[in-house]
């Protein structure tokens, strides 16, 4: 597979399959593996399969429905693709046990996603939860 070719599968995964977009869902049974495992934030233990990711996907969603990405810049090299993105929105519902601030938030990261047999077999997640943190106004 080439490097053009996985850069296209994590960009579609980055905006069609993106959480707010009407059936993103169905975008990650197209191109993620049924045994994806995702490292989220430097946290202990991975998200593991493909309905394990689903529902945490959607669980973030919940708590900003419409919130907006804007990738800023993409490197891919072998079999991994890497894209930088800015997030901004709302706080309006439920996010990692948090109940809805109202607060609006901005915030920086990072997807790295690692391709086999055109499917996202890998993904790592970074973001400066603390910045976020800090913008609902749960920790100072």
């Amino acid at each position: 597979m080439s490097i053009e070719q996985n850069k296209a599968i994590a960009l579609r995964l980055a905006t069609e399959g993106w959480g707010t977009m009407p059936g993103w869902d169905n975008i990650w049974d197209e191109l993620v593996s049924q045994d994806i495992v995702r490292h989220f934030c430097s946290q202990s233990e991975p998200i593991c399969g493909l309905e394990a990711n689903k529902a945490f996907e959607a669980s973030l969603f919940r708590g900003f429905p419409k919130i907006e990405q804007t990738i800023e810049s993409v490197v891919a090299e072998d079999d991994k693709v890497v894209y930088f993105h800015t997030l901004k929105g709302t706080q309006t519902g439920t996010f990692m046990e948090i109940e809805p601030t109202g607060n609006w938030v901005k915030g920086t990261g990072f997807t790295m996603v690692r391709i086999a047999n055109n499917k996202i077999v890998e993904m790592w997640y970074e973001t400066n939860l603390l910045a976020v943190m800090q913008q609902l106004g749960v920790v100072s």
